[in-house]
């Protein structure tokens, strides 16, 4: 049996594939286990076939953990995944930070079992800070929550940036609910990306029709509406804070997305 494990964000499909490793030695207490990282060791193919050919003499099943599947294109390593597909008592664990290229396509279909991990964005990313905040016991105002998702929104790798920083964040011991001062003390992050200098130009535009053709600009070039709606809501004050915040509610309760909530904002 195959499980995949792919994408950008390795925090979370390390996770994913450790679990799956934990859960596979809970339930036998005997293992035949073996890890091989063909980025790191491109011959490590033939040692993994090798170790699937080799009888076990202790224990009636095995696991193969490989690292980088696709840096190797040897047609007899693909040929080696796709007979293990549905071999009873083999787990084959493949961990990619890719897209599988086409020779190993085969691996995103059934009956291999697949979990993507992309890069967290919009209320996916928020729900994964919400959860890490909670773990552990942090609160914080709303302008420092904005300013905190902003912040992740704009990073690489980011549910690393997320961890180390919320890991930081709980050793500080701030005084709760956490200002955004005390984050901006600590966080060295200026929001000067291009979603952040146009969300200016459209919070400081007078003109409805050039607010729209802003946010339509920003939406064209596939910028992420949540990364679009925290930026302006950090740049907000007064009456526009009230509106953002009233956004966010209906936003978070499911009656309105982001995209919807952005046009309405623009328009008079």
């Amino acid at each position: 049996m195959l499980y995949y494990f792919y994408g950008p964000d390795s925090y979370r499909r390390n996770k994913g594939l450790n679990s799956s490793i934990a859960e596979y030695k809970k339930k036998r207490s005997m293992t035949d286990l073996a890890v091989f990282d063909l980025a790191e060791e491109p011959e490590g193919w033939i040692k993994a076939r090798d170790f699937l050919n080799q009888p076990s003499m202790f224990v009636d099943s095995k696991v193969l953990v490989i690292k980088e599947s696709g840096a190797v294109a040897e047609k007899e390593w693909v040929k080696i995944l796709k007979s293990n597909l549905e071999t009873p008592r083999v787990f084959i664990m493949i961990s990619d930070a890719k897209n599988p290229l086409k020779a190993f396509e085969f691996l995103t279909e059934s009956p291999v079992k697949k979990d993507f991990f992309g890069e967290l964005e919009g209320q996916f990313l928020e729900l994964f800070v919400k959860r890490e905040t909670a773990v552990r016991g942090l609160h914080f105002e709303k302008e420092a929550w904005i300013f905190l998702l902003d912040y992740f929104a704009a990073a690489a790798e980011r549910s690393w940036v997320i961890i180390n920083e919320l890991n930081k964040i709980s050793l500080l011991g701030l005084s709760e609910p956490i200002k955004s001062d005390d984050l901006k003390s600590v966080i060295a992050y200026a929001p000067q990306d291009e979603v952040f200098e146009t969300a200016k130009q459209i919070m400081w535009s007078r003109d409805w029709i050039q607010k729209a053709k802003l946010l339509e600009c920003l939406l064209l070039q596939k910028k992420e509406p949540a990364h679009i709606f925290n930026s302006l809501a950090f740049l907000a004050k007064g009456k526009e804070l009230v509106r953002m915040a009233d956004y966010d509610i209906v936003i978070k309760s499911g009656n309105l997305d982001y995209e919807e909530a952005l046009l309405d904002f623009v328009l008079p």
